[in-house]
């Protein structure tokens, strides 16, 4: 699969077709009228033109993630300035997409956040998995425990410095780790087929 476009969607029907792409892939719904206001919605094509995967990037107020926060949460925690806030939500990434493509879109994604000119990097999941890898990089957590439509979901942020620890844990987990299971998968398949000869 060649990877031949992106680009920052604003076309209604074209967000709409990204709504329900992301409603697909991974069963969360977003609002249109926030992907109309967000920052950056970009959209990622195969050669054929069809969306295969896609995030959304805002520091408009209001975020998104802060706004499902109990309210209550909000004055105990430490939340930076939101005008100086960049929150990254609404990531997916179809089964077409391979381990070196996915983290080109890490890397595209760490691109528009520091085109945006914010410090902080507010990110959010509702899987533990996920929540626990990232916040091996971003170290500040604003809010852990339920929400009105999830029963989990862990929020935390970072710095730009933060965000470039994370662009080496990328590198290594989708393109050095892959490279070297793909090298070790292809031998063992090698030396499965000399032993049958």
């Amino acid at each position: 699969m060649k990877l031949t476009s992106t680009k920052v969607i604003k076309d209604k029907q074209d967000l709409q077709e990204f709504k329900s792409r992301y409603h697909y892939i991974s069963g969360n719904h977003v609002d249109r009228k926030y992907l109309e206001t967000a920052s950056i919605v970009r959209g990622i094509y195969n050669k054929n033109s069809e969306l295969i995967g896609g995030y959304v990037l805002n520091s408009n107020i209001p975020h998104r993630y802060l706004s499902d926060i109990p309210k209550e949460a909000i004055l105990q925690s430490s939340t930076p300035s939101q005008d100086d806030l960049v929150e990254g939500c609404c990531i997916w990434m179809s089964n077409e997409l391979s381990s070196f493509k996915r983290g080109w879109v890490y890397l595209m994604t760490f691109y528009d956040y520091l085109s945006l000119g914010k410090r902080y990097m507010l990110g959010a999941s509702i899987e533990p998995k996920v929540a626990k890898l990232q916040r091996l990089v971003f170290p500040n957590v604003l809010y852990e425990g339920p929400l009105a439509h999830a029963p989990w979901c862990c929020m935390y942020y970072g710095t730009r410095r933060h965000m470039a620890k994370l662009i080496l844990v990328i590198i290594y987990k989708y393109w050095v780790s892959s490279f070297i299971k793909h090298r070790i998968k292809a031998f063992k398949s090698l030396f499965t087929l000399q032993s049958k000869a």
